[in-house]
């Protein structure tokens, strides 16, 4: 008696508790006895109290919450609550089923909520989701999939059935690299861009947003699935109209400029001033074209990937110099001053020298442009920590703030008379940001109306192992023979013209059949290529003449319209050049490449990077070609890059010895010719002195660079007497 007592008086406190609340509430006995039921439980379960108070549970009438009940009144059942869903009409009711302790016996306790408004809720947004074309995956903080809709299951061919609930990186799930995957509970959004074959071939941009609660916790993230495939496929439609537009325009072109210019140098006589007027506004012009479609062939490679960048150290000043050489004329016409400003133990810059040139060119002749005649124009250059910052200030007519922003954007100019006169597309500030920032730099601007402007960019420091290799600079050229290989007739005199005037002697091919039969008979010096043949592609020929013995060796110029520098370097070209093509530059690469020819080329492999720069140093003063090592591997890379005529080599050196370099290029065919000059200030392994034996000569530390490259110089001379 006192037991149920007890009881009685626990449950009308809580029947009281539970008369207050708004959720419904139903209290169950440990005999199964509904004891509680309040009227927010009549309300939502439509049933009178008196039909259920004081009977079974079974009573309500309700299959999941009775079967809920059941099960976690067994004595041993666990004590985890249950949840399930009811749905009566229109209504659908959330119910949670709990065990509580009565005087040590088990009961349970049923709460009811009125989630109709809520699953509304959900199903409209659920319906938002479904219908958007974008794929939505939803992951928890565990990465487990929680929600995939119908678009992502679309665009990935994912099925939810078999994902929901799993813990699936997105990575795995979309055959990405495992390096490539997200982490956006670190890093915050990412964007990366995805290209998947099944269903279908697609290419997506896979953002990943990380999803926070009100305090900042982290829930989870979702990724969006963006198919952009459609937006790439015209993007690149677009890019190859403009190259072809591009390249249909160039050839023309280069005729049309190239005898320009040989009117004007008097090549086909003399000519009047008003002729030399006339001609000299056509030239202007032609120039202009040319450099509107540099700009947008140069757009479209930026944007498709396709612009290729030879990384090199870069002496600024040198660069700066030859910049201001360039526009002295024109400064000295319009009265400008240009004053260069750079210090001489500046470090050099890494970069491609002919894209920093481009842009240091660009900044240099805006400045010119805008800066009133008589005002200066001054180019300095300084190092700021880990980088080399080169800024072209004048005293024009200045960038009001509000258009600086937009300074860097493709066809933004500001609107002002001085700028619609002078004319422009727009288009080379924003190729010289693209290209700066390529090359791990900077661009920016500072400045204000009627003040002048500072134009600036800013290139990485050159680290050592890419400076270390010195440059190489071959003697002045001494003529000799080009072979110009070149479908149109025009173009191919003109280059001829541009080089006997250099003092070369030119042989002509129009064909590959030709090209390839003439470089095998005449030997050429040098070789200039265009890629588009009638008879084949150049990029044929050029294999051809590198896998033939008796013209592997000619280097090869490449001169072409189609812009394809990495395949000509990859198949073995020596420079590249497009169309239309610069007179002064060709006439320089040419001279390069026969200078570098009739130089002789020296291997130095030493572990001591002091005497490696010493003896490279030495050896490029008396004109020879350098190439450096700095251990037996690093040798054996560079000989199968290129063919030196003389290897200096220490024996003493890491990863692989002096002792197994000689070993391996003189049982290989293609090496075994070369001769080696060993130095060394160690004691010689006498069981290795088989070895050794085939070194030319040995020098032993210390020694004077002047001494050794002299030994050089004779060893080399008698090769040729030799020979």
């Amino acid at each position: 008696m006192p037991q149920k007592a007890d009881d009685r008086r626990s449950f009308l406190h809580i029947r009281a508790l539970m008369a207050t609340t708004s959720e419904g509430l139903i209290a169950v006995g440990p005999d199964g006895d509904v004891r509680v039921f309040n009227e927010t439980a009549e309300e939502l379960l439509g049933v009178p109290r008196s039909r259920v108070h004081g009977k079974l549970y079974t009573s309500l009438k309700q299959p999941k919450v009775e079967a809920a009940v059941e099960r976690l009144l067994r004595p041993k059942a666990r004590k985890e609550p249950i949840a399930v869903r009811l749905t009566l009409g229109d209504r659908v009711i959330a119910a949670t089923v709990a065990p509580y302790d009565c005087s040590g016996r088990r009961a349970a306790v049923v709460t009811l909520r009125d989630d109709t408004a809520l699953e509304a809720y959900r199903k409209r947004a659920e319906a938002i989701l479904a219908s958007t074309g974008d794929g939505l995956i939803v992951f928890d903080p565990e990465e487990a999939i929680t929600y995939i809709n119908p678009a992502a299951t679309m665009l990935a061919g994912l099925k939810p059935s078999k994902l929901l609930g799993k813990r699936t990186p997105l990575w795995e799930m979309l055959s990405m690299m495992p390096e490539d995957s997200f982490s956006p509970a670190i890093d915050g959004s990412q964007v990366r861009e995805v290209r998947i074959e099944e269903p279908e071939h697609r290419i997506m941009d896979v953002r990943t947003d990380p999803v926070l609660d009100d305090k900042g916790g982290y829930l989870g993230y979702v990724a969006t699935l963006h198919d952009v495939t459609a937006e790439r496929e015209v993007g690149q439609m677009k890019n190859e109209f403009v190259s072809t537009v591009s390249h249909e325009l160039r050839t023309p072109l280069t005729s049309i400029k190239g005898y320009i210019d040989l009117i004007l140098d008097g090549e086909a006589g003399e000519i009047n001033e008003i002729q030399r007027e006339f001609l000299s506004i056509v030239k202007q012009n032609s120039d202009r074209l040319v450099e509107l479609i540099n700009d947008m062939l140069d757009i479209s490679r930026i944007e498709s990937g396709r612009i290729h960048l030879k990384i090199q150290p870069l002496d600024m000043c040198d660069l700066i110099a030859g910049a201001v050489d360039t526009f002295q004329a024109v400064s000295d016409q319009s009265g400008h001053k240009l004053l260069p400003k750079a210090p001489h133990d500046l470090p050099k810059a890494a970069g491609d020298r002919d894209r920093v040139g481009q842009v240091l060119m660009n900044f240099i002749s805006n400045a010119i442009k805008y800066s009133p005649e008589g005002g200066s124009v001054t180019v300095k250059a300084k190092q700021e920590g880990d980088m080399v910052v080169v800024a072209i200030t004048d005293q024009g007519i200045g960038i009001a703030k509000e258009d600086q922003a937009k300074l860097f954007t493709k066809f933004y100019r500001v609107d002002s008379s001085l700028t619609r006169e002078i004319g422009g597309t727009g288009l080379g500030l924003s190729i010289c940001k693209s290209i700066i920032e390529l090359l791990g730099g900077k661009v920016g601007v500072k400045s204000s109306a009627g003040k002048g402007s500072t134009f600036w960019f800013s290139l990485p420091v050159a680290s050592k192992d890419l400076v270390r290799t010195p440059d190489v600079e071959g003697p002045a050229a001494a003529g000799g023979t080009v072979l110009v290989v070149d479908r149109d007739p025009e173009i191919a005199n003109l280059v001829e013209t541009y080089l006997v005037k250099q003092g070369y002697d030119v042989v002509k091919a129009h064909n590959a059949t030709e090209a390839l039969e003439k470089a095998i008979e005449v030997r050429p010096r040098v070789i200039t290529l265009d890629v588009m043949l009638d008879d084949g592609d150049g990029f044929d020929l050029l294999q051809k003449l590198k896998d033939t013995p008796e013209t592997s060796e000619i280097p090869v110029l490449v001169l072409s319209i189609v812009c394809d520098e990495g395949r000509s370097c990859r198949l073995g070209a020596a420079d590249y050049l497009e169309k239309p093509i610069d007179k002064a530059r060709l006439t320089t690469i040419i001279d390069d490449l026969v200078g570098s020819v009739a130089s002789p080329v020296v291997l130095v492999v030493d572990d001591d990077r002091n005497i490696v720069d010493l003896l490279c140093r030495n050896l490029k003063a008396k004109g020879y070609s350098v190439a450096a090592a700095y251990n037996g591997a690093e040798a054996m890379a560079a000989l199968r890059k290129k063919h030196p005529d003389l290897i200096l080599l220490d024996l003493q050196m890491p990863v692989m010895d002096g002792y197994q370099v000689i070993e391996k290029v003189k049982t290989d065919p293609a090496t075994k010719d070369i001769p080696i000059v060993v130095m060394t200030a160690h004691q010689i392994d006498r069981s290795r002195i088989d070895i050794l034996g085939l070194a030319q000569q040995k020098v032993d530390k210390p020694f004077s660079a002047e001494e050794l490259a002299r030994r050089v110089e004779s060893l080399l001379e008698n090769m040729l007497e030799e020979s």
